[in-house]
């Protein structure tokens, strides 16, 4: 006979009514307060198309505007895409760029601008403005929206996740990007400079490697885990960690060691350019979300084996974290 003590108790799904209704006994607008009361993580609040103002305005704890504010659905849709900022810098600085009293794109200093343009395209990964100044200031109007963004950031820096960072240096010392901080690609592209209005939008770029011709720079996106469902076989490369300051990569498959691009990443160091690696687990997060990518920092070839693709052994800059390492570590081809 089965001990009923022994039988797990079901764990109710997660839905917008079950953390409405949390919310509404919690009796509080402030995220913190919800979060800290009800031990639940910002990956519940942000599940499917939840946010924190629309689950608010279910408990009615907040009024729902009388008439749609424009473009307010489609940014509260965006919040999900600041959970992984885990710098200082950069969680300051866009809660600098949305606070009541925001200063203007243009009375912002150059490194300023680049992290303002890594919050627009992060909101705004298709464009939709003539300039970055008229869309962020097109926020002014948008008070729910830069109120839970605000929340949001709050507790993230109360978090330990959020570091103070560490800087690129060199020739990428003017890229307002850090060491071993996660990143997604419309902040990597804004940060590079490739992402800009009228040009390379965020939001049409699907490529995993991209060439840098400003920043001289080969910046590479690796997804260890490339499913079935999201990569086809001939791009499901083999990319994994050989050893905390070794990395396996393989190239794309149009990649042989005499063309233009295998030359470049054979001879970076002598034509005076880069190589910059990004790495992320998989995909999509848990809860369906894109996964951001977290910056390895600069690395130089070492040596290559194969055509189309090259498998190439970079050696990294900054020796992987051991949380990154166990879980990117995977035996060496015996070929």
């Amino acid at each position: 006979m089965t001990d009923p003590a022994s039988t797990p108790v079901p764990v109710p799904r997660v839905t917008a009514q079950l953390l409405a209704s949390e919310a509404k006994t919690v009796g509080s607008t402030n995220l913190a307060k919800f979060l800290d009361e009800t031990d639940r993580d910002l990956a519940d609040v942000y599940r499917g198309n939840n946010t924190w103002t629309t689950i608010l305005r279910r408990a009615e704890l907040l009024p729902s505007p009388t008439t749609p504010v424009p473009s307010e659905a489609a940014l509260l849709k965006r919040m999900h895409s600041f959970l992984h900022v885990d710098d200082s810098e950069r969680a300051v600085a866009y809660r600098q760029f949305t606070a009541d009293d925001a200063p203007g794109y243009d009375d912002l200093d150059e490194w300023e601008q680049t992290l303002a343009r890594m919050l627009f395209f992060n909101l705004w990964d298709k464009g939709g403005f003539t300039s970055y100044g008229e869309g962020l200031a097109s926020l002014r109007t948008q008070h729910a929206v830069r109120d839970e963004l605000g929340q949001l950031l709050t507790y993230l820096m109360r978090t330990p996740r959020v570091r103070a960072p560490q800087p690129l240096t060199g020739p990428h010392a003017h890229i307002p990007l850090s060491i071993h901080h996660a990143y997604n690609r419309s902040e990597i592209l804004a940060a590079m400079g490739v992402a800009r209005l009228g040009g390379q939008l965020p939001g049409f770029f699907a490529q995993g490697v991209l060439w840098d011709s400003a920043n001289r720079t080969d910046t590479l996106l690796i997804t260890l885990n490339k499913s079935e469902r999201d990569f086809s076989p001939t791009v499901r490369y083999k990319d994994y960690a050989l050893s905390r300051t070794h990395f396996h990569w393989e190239s794309q498959n149009s990649t042989a060691p005499t063309s233009t691009t295998g030359q470049r990443y054979q001879q970076h160091a002598k034509q005076g350019s880069h190589i910059l690696l990004f790495l992320r687990d998989s995909k999509d997060t848990a809860s369906g979300k894109a996964m951001p990518w977290v910056l390895l920092g600069p690395a130089s070839y070492e040596r290559h084996t194969g055509s189309k693709p090259m498998a190439i052994t970079w050696r990294l800059h900054h020796p992987l974290p051991h949380q990154i390492w166990s879980g990117t570590a995977t035996p060496s081809p015996t070929a």
